[in-house]
């Protein structure tokens, strides 16, 4: 039997990810008989604003006959890769946050690929780095791939970890691949180019030297007019920062922002560059090649030693003086930089290179000596299923029977859990508090009940929902010892819990204790299942990395009350904890009430009913909370609500949380009034609620009043778009496959993986050090 072809796939998810792969396709078309594909991320079609790449990606592909597929979760990629064999190339990936989707896609690959990182840059993340990419990422970059393609030799590759050395195939710049620019859209050449990459964390990391920059530019340019000399500006493909920021440019100065490959840059008298690999482009056309460096002489300019280096206005006016009147000493200094490199720089060598690893890749041929075990820092993937079994014994732990586990597992799997497809036990901290004694729940006492449990009931799967108590690595360290997958399930940022929510929820979460608990296991979890999409962002800017599931709902439910037409006489509020969202509303709710006599008010939860509604007498009502989450339910249907409101202040933790009022008020007959700009937006859009500013409340309150069929209708359409977009068989179908991506991912979890991390940006907040024992949290 035939062996069947193999697929060379190209992911691309930065926009500067094909000008780095473009050589690479044209040489795979013309040396093997591999076919072609592109694996190509949202994020990407995100990036180019101006569709500038997807136009050049369009034509590659055209021209190659290679395949193009999108994805969003990285499960998508992998549908694809799933079943073949063959290559994959990563032009953008490591281990960082900005290379997080592609390094998960090579993560999970099947095991019938190549993985091939390519060194994108002169100076380049995980190989050759500078100071400021130090203070900015740090050392200990890693990869994903079996083979790192470097342009140098291994000792300049001086930020290449031991554990990445191995892998390391020394193939040149793959920009070499390429013949210079020519495109009919390129304007003539006159004058010099000037290079901006201002959003580089060369400008950034160790001061902001966007301004100097700037300064002397327009500075620069001011002379050039006056000599009626023009000047080019090109932007970074994926910075744009001039362009973005709508700088206003000086008459004399054109943009040229095509593709690098499209530019003729031999056609310039002189180029002018911050660090950058442009600089590295410049030098290799020929053409006289200037460094800028900050006049503070802080920016690292190292690996660019022996190239001309200018600072000031008077030094670039200097050096387009000798660029010139004397370009020769200009190119003389830049031919023996280049002769000094330890790198290959002869196209042609280049090209042999890369083929012998490309050839060796799709003809079945033994894999290059590069080829070596993934470090442990990126864990290695090992072969997987294409239909994994379903687990049959699922084991949940959480800190208490709460809501959140209520109706994020229990009721959607409820049948499944009937029918004795799905063995189920819920261990609560609650429990194994009580049953080791309080004082010892954090020692070993504790650890052997909740090891007890798990060796008991001997799990297929195990559900950390919300969980931020004790020994969370005794969970993770089972699942690696018995091959059982732990999903870390999360529904809002309990890294960042503010003040807000109380002062008991706040001591509560940001106790040091759980914060760690939540880190553990957002690092050691074979699956992160988060709520929203912006919750699963947020992780990921805090730098956690690993398979992220987010699912498209996050609460289902059916109808309990279908909607009537009826004149308002009900308002309420469902809230706990949450008085500074209910606070946005009080002021134009006090208004309403005054001029509505016949409406009534309810507030259901756990939130101290304001004194200044106590005024309204018996026409305030506060409803005690209700535990249970059926029964919760069945309470607020029996409320009788003709309109729920849902304010939300605009806060960092209010961004990523979930729309689950608007899901329980529709199914309750109610319509919905909801704070724009957040969660809502499209569950009550298109008329199936109203979306307001923090100063429309009242208008909004007063419109649905005085109609009753608008009010009427929105319940309507909101109750129809639940049924058909918030089922439970939709949550139970979506719970199921987040439960079979877990067991597609699991892999051996080394312990460095759950050394102590901190995460990253400017979301954190000092912990709480003061020892406290806190209750079970009685709500998400």
């Amino acid at each position: 039997m035939l062996e069947p072809k193999k697929t060379v796939y190209f992911i691309i998810s930065l926009l500067q990810d094909v000008n780095v792969v473009r050589g690479l396709v044209y040489l795979t078309a013309r040396e093997t008989d591999a076919a072609i594909g592109f694996l190509v991320s949202e994020a990407f079609l995100k990036r180019d604003t101006m569709r500038i790449w997807q136009a050049e990606l369009a034509s590659l592909a055209a021209e190659t006959g290679a395949s193009l597929h999108l994805f969003g979760a990285v499960n998508e990629a992998y549908a694809v890769l799933q079943g073949g064999s063959g290559m994959i190339f990563a032009a953008s990936e490591s281990n960082l946050n900005a290379h997080w989707q592609t390094h998960e896609v090579l993560r999970v690959a099947p095991p019938g690929y190549l993985r091939v990182t390519l060194q994108h840059g002169f100076e380049c993340i995980g190989f050759k780095q500078t100071r400021e990419h130090i203070v900015a990422h740090g050392r200990n970059i890693s990869f994903a791939a079996d083979v790192v393609c470097g342009w140098f030799d291994a000792s300049a590759l001086t930020s290449l970890t031991a554990a990445e050395r191995a892998k390391l195939y020394v193939s040149g710049p793959p920009m070499l691949l390429l013949q210079p620019g020519n495109h009919p859209d390129h304007p003539p050449q006159d004058g010099g180019l000037v290079c901006e990459n201002l959003h580089s964390v060369r400008l950034t990391s160790t001061g902001d030297h966007k301004a100097s920059f700037m300064d002397i530019f327009f500075s620069f340019c001011a002379e050039m007019r006056r000599r009626e000399a023009a000047v080019t500006l090109r932007p970074h493909p994926g910075g744009q920062y001039m362009l973005k920021n709508n700088v206003e440019l000086p008459e004399n100065v054109r943009v040229n922002n095509l593709p690098m490959y499209h530019v003729n840059l031999s056609g310039y008298a002189y180029g002018i560059s911050a660090p950058s690999t442009v600089v590295f482009d410049m030098v290799l056309a020929g053409i006289p090649t200037a460094v800028w460096r900050d006049p503070g002489g802080v920016m690292d300019v190292g690996n660019y030693a022996g190239l001309t280096e200018i600072s000031t206005l008077d030094q670039w006016l200097a050096f387009e003086r000798d660029a010139r009147l004397r370009p020769e000493m200009l190119i003389d200094r830049q031919n023996a930089f280049l002769n000094r490199l330890p790198m290959p720089t002869d196209p042609a060598e280049v090209y042999r290179r890369f083929a012998r690893l490309i050839v060796a890749g799709t003809s079945g041929a033994p894999r290059p000596a590069a080829q070596a075990p993934v470090s442990t820092g990126t864990t290695a993937t090992p072969p997987t299923p294409a239909d994994p079994p379903m687990p049959r014994r699922v084991l949940f732990l959480a800190n208490g029977l709460i809501p959140t586990l209520q109706l994020s597992f229990l009721k959607p799997l409820a049948p499944l859990i009937e029918s004795g497809e799905i063995a189920h036990l819920v261990v609560t901290a609650e429990e194994l508090k009580a049953a080791a004694g309080k004082r010892e729940w954090s020692t070993n006492a504790g650890l052997r009940e909740l090891s007890g449990r798990l060796q008991a009931f001997a799990p297929d799967l195990i559900v950390c929902c919300r969980y931020s108590d004790q020994h969370p690595r005794a969970v993770l360290n089972y699942g690696r010892e018995h091959n059982v997958p732990v999903i870390f399930h999360v529904d809002d940022d309990l890294l960042h819990v503010p003040r807000e929510l109380g002062e008991k929820k706040y001591l509560f979460h940001n106790h040091p204790s759980r914060l760690k608990s939540v880190t553990d296991q957002l690092l050691g979890a074979d699956l992160r299942y988060c709520s929203t999409p912006a919750l699963k962002d947020r992780f990921r800017q805090l730098n956690f990395f690993g398979p992220i599931e987010v699912g498209k709902i996050y609460c289902a439910a059916t109808v309990l009350r279908p909607a009537v037409r009826n004149p308002v006489r009900k308002v309420g509020y469902m809230g706990f904890d949450h008085a500074h969202d209910f606070a946005i509303v009080l002021p134009a709710l006090e208004r309403y009430l005054e001029r509505n006599p016949e409406v009534s008010f309810e507030l259901f939860g756990s939130i101290p009913l304001p004194d200044s509604l106590r005024r309204f007498g018996d026409r305030v009502v506060e409803v005690a909370p209700v535990r249970d989450y059926s029964a919760f339910l069945r309470a607020l249907a029996d409320r009788h609500w003709d309109i729920g409101i849902c304010p939300l202040a605009q806060t960092s933790f209010n961004e990523v949380k979930a729309n689950t009022k608007w899901v329980e008020y529709t199914a309750s007959g109610m319509a919905t009034i909801a704070s724009v700009g957040m969660v809502y937006d499209e569950c009550a859009g298109e008329g199936r609620g109203i979306l307001v500013g923090d100063d429309e409340w009242d208008g909004a309150l007063q419109r649905l009043t005085d109609d009753p069929g608008l009010r009427f209708n929105i319940a309507q359409k909101a109750q129809a778009h639940l049924e058909t977009a918030y089922s439970d068989a939709q949550l139970r179908r979506q719970v199921l496959g987040a439960f079979a991506r877990a067991m597609q991912t699991k892999q051996p979890r080394p312990e460095a993986d759950l050394t102590d991390h901190k995460p990253l940006g400017a979301l954190r907040r000092p912990l709480v050090l003061d020892p406290v024992d806190f209750a079970t949290e009685e709500t998400p």
